[in-house]
């Protein structure tokens, strides 16, 4: 189904909107329309097929977010290859890995990974470098602006709709980063559900601060918008006083961000002061969206509502509406999207009742059939159609999702079940906690007790006694921490993310 491939689709907007503006790249302000998209990924399809690169053939890299990317992205689409984009913050010995499970015909990286890049095992591997030609560089690798000049006529665009289109990795919080295929149907269904669900139009705008190796990145508002012949300002580093320069410069209509990036926005001062009208929605995800950040929101009128999702669904499979973005509570994740079925299953996989809690699976178009190269671990999450999150859930009687985090984040102290994000929500309503999570540890009387580990706004403790009586109305009291730890920042992953395993592993022991 050719007319899926995101390398048909861009050809068809350059067709309808030939001179509209596609991306913008924010660091040099350069504009790309969607004729120019469609001339450069030719090109590239072209270069990459002179040098025996076709359909089933793996490209990965190291890139920011940039114009680049999508050249190569929607060239190897069209070809029927599949590109890798790599987290770049990851060490050479996690790249290492990565490359041995993709096994790729060409290897691409910005002339800014250069250190990280000359790390890694390449010598048999063909590799090109984006940058500077005239630039010194000690890797045996082509200039990619040659993949600019093989003009020709178009470049036939593959089928196979259930085909790969990209390959990318779980973030590996437990355990080794796991690959995840994602078809052209994947990517395809799921920038209609947002389309749909979102209401997105082509005169819709987004900035792109989240890197595309993530999945939120790409498939929140990214791909949807090109697909509906929007415009797309690619960040190439976040950077919160930038992101706010450009969203009120360029009229910016919606926006995603992890809720992090988001509490880094609402802090820079003046944000309100910015015209900031075309702003329309805020999508928080990867983590809860708490009240105070969707009230920063509301003050300028813009709601700003949770998704959830994972690599594994192709990101979206929940979203919260506009119209009940204050009335439910930060772990309330919304709804299905249209394409996709969702269900709550206990321990021997029967659905539960609204209000139980259980496992969330997932079902539909959106939603990968399994893990690169691991058939027991695909076997494992996969069953009978159904993706196991490994998130605990529950579905109340107006059949809004409410997650409480992972299966194996769950508390039982006492006997009694204390899920951290609503320990975390509580904390996250002091005016000073500007970071924090929770989590269990071994007790000899209780069996676990609760922790929490935050960063405050000003890098000062507050006194433990104040806090419990904070908390006093707010949690039973079963549910408060028993320890506390006060530390100047939290670990954050390349996508922005709270990095949960970190913090665990560095204040996992208890203190008492």
């Amino acid at each position: 189904m050719r007319q899926a491939n995101f390398g048909y689709i861009i050809r068809k907007k350059s067709y309808y909107f030939p001179n509209e503006v596609a991306i913008v790249e924010q660091a040099t302000r350069d504009e790309y329309t969607y004729e120019e998209l469609e001339r450069r990924s030719n090109s590239v399809a072209r270069e990459l097929t002179d040098r025996g690169i076709g359909e089933g053939d793996r490209v990965c890299g190291l890139f920011r977010n940039s114009v680049e990317f999508f050249d190569l992205f929607f060239a190897t689409c069209k070809l029927g290859a599949v590109i890798a984009p790599f987290n770049y913050r990851l060490s050479a010995d996690e790249l290492e890995y990565l490359l041995a499970d993709v096994d790729p015909a060409l290897f691409v990286y910005e002339g800014v990974f250069e250190d990280t890049a000359s790390r890694l095992s390449l010598d048999e591997i063909p590799t090109v470098r984006i940058g500077d030609p005239g630039e010194e560089h000690g890797l045996d690798a082509d200039d990619w602006t040659a993949f600019y000049e093989n003009p020709g006529t178009e470049v036939p665009v593959a089928d196979g709709f259930d085909d790969p289109a990209i390959l990318l990795y779980t973030s590996g919080s437990t355990g080794r980063p796991k690959g995840v295929p994602l078809s052209h149907k994947n990517i395809f269904f799921s920038s209609v559900s947002y389309i749909v669900d979102t209401e997105l139009n082509s005169d819709d705008v987004t900035v792109t601060s989240s890197p595309v190796f993530h999945v939120g990145g790409l498939n929140i508002f990214t791909l949807p918008l090109l697909h509906m012949g929007g415009t797309v300002i690619l960040q190439q580093e976040f950077v919160p006083e930038e992101t706010w320069e450009v969203m009120a410069e360029y009229d910016v209509t919606k926006l995603f961000a992890i809720p992090t990036m988001l509490n880094s926005m609402v802090h820079v001062d003046g944000w309100q002061d910015l015209d900031l009208s075309a702003l329309d929605l805020v999508v928080g995800g990867g983590e809860p969206v708490p009240s105070e950040l969707k009230a920063a929101f509301r003050e300028i009128d813009v709601p700003c509502v949770a998704a959830y999702g994972l690599t594994e669904t192709t990101d979206g499979s929940l979203v919260l509406r506009p119209e009940h973005a204050m009335e439910k509570p930060p772990k309330c994740n919304g709804m299905t999207f249209t394409h996709v079925d969702a269900k709550v299953v206990d321990e021997e996989g029967d659905e539960v009742s609204s209000g139980e809690a259980g496992e969330l699976l997932h079902r539909g178009p959106t939603v990968s059939e399994g893990y690169l190269g691991l058939p027991e671990k695909t076997e494992q999450a996969w069953t009978d159609g159904w993706f196991h999150t490994g998130d605990i859930a529950e579905v109340d009687e107006d059949g809004f999702y409410h997650i409480h985090g992972r299966v194996d984040d769950m508390i039982i102290s006492g006997g009694e079940n204390i899920y951290p994000s609503e320990v975390e929500e509580a904390l996250y309503s002091h005016p000073q906690v500007e970071e924090v999570v929770v989590f269990g540890v071994p007790d000899d009387r209780w069996g676990q007790i609760v922790k929490a580990v935050i960063a405050t706004v000003d890098d000062e403790a507050i006194p433990t006694e104040e806090v419990r009586e904070f908390l006093e109305s707010r949690l039973a009291r079963f549910k408060h921490p028993k320890e506390f730890v006060f530390v100047d920042g939290l670990p954050k992953s390349g996508t922005g993310k709270i990095e949960r395993q970190t913090v665990l592993e560095r204040y996992g022991a208890t203190d008492i």
